[in-house]
């Protein structure tokens, strides 16, 4: 046998290459190719995954985005009620004030009519009283057709006896 050197043995080598050829040919197909397949499997799904999170992402910004912009339009929609609630209750406010003020105003009016009416009925009621007192004062002292002393002493006493001051 051949030997090229005292440590290489060429059957040896020759046997030993061709078990590791035929080792290599049936690990690739028994181990290899079905490894290499689960590992492309393995990537494609990650890779679907990985494209699957990315489009649930942007589509959850959008639903995001859009429900941001939703809850402007209502925020903004109920500072639009509230103002405009507030302007109706102030308008509310002055037509109540404004009435208030008008009806204090006609009862003011109404109370001077009444009390000068009342005034007025008061003054008649005296001159009705003071005519009448001095009707009966000047009958007694027609009565009587005293002198002028006696008749302004008559009048005291009848003005004293009906209690007019």
């Amino acid at each position: 046998m051949p030997v090229i050197s005292e440590f290489i043995h060429i059957p040896t080598f020759i046997y030993t290459a061709l078990n590791l050829v035929i080792l290599y040919l049936i690990l690739k197909r028994l181990l290899f190719k079905p490894m290499w397949e689960f590992m492309e499997n393995r990537k494609n799904a990650i890779k679907e995954s990985m494209e699957k999170a990315e489009k649930e992402k942007s589509d959850a910004l959008e639903l995001k985005n859009k429900y941001e912009s939703e809850l402007n339009e209502a925020c903004a929609k109920a500072q639009k009620i509230i103002k405009e609630a507030e302007e109706r209750a102030r308008q509310e406010y002055e037509r109540i004030i404004r009435d208030a003020k008008d009806e204090a105003e006609a009862l003011k009016i109404k109370a001077k009519e009444d009390i000068e009416r009342e005034k007025n009925e008061a003054l008649k009621e005296i001159r009705n009283e003071v005519v009448s007192l001095a009707l009966e004062a000047a009958s007694k002292v027609l009565e009587a057709n005293m002198d002028t002393e006696e008749n302004r002493k008559l009048v005291n006493k009848f003005i004293d006896e009906q209690g007019v001051a």
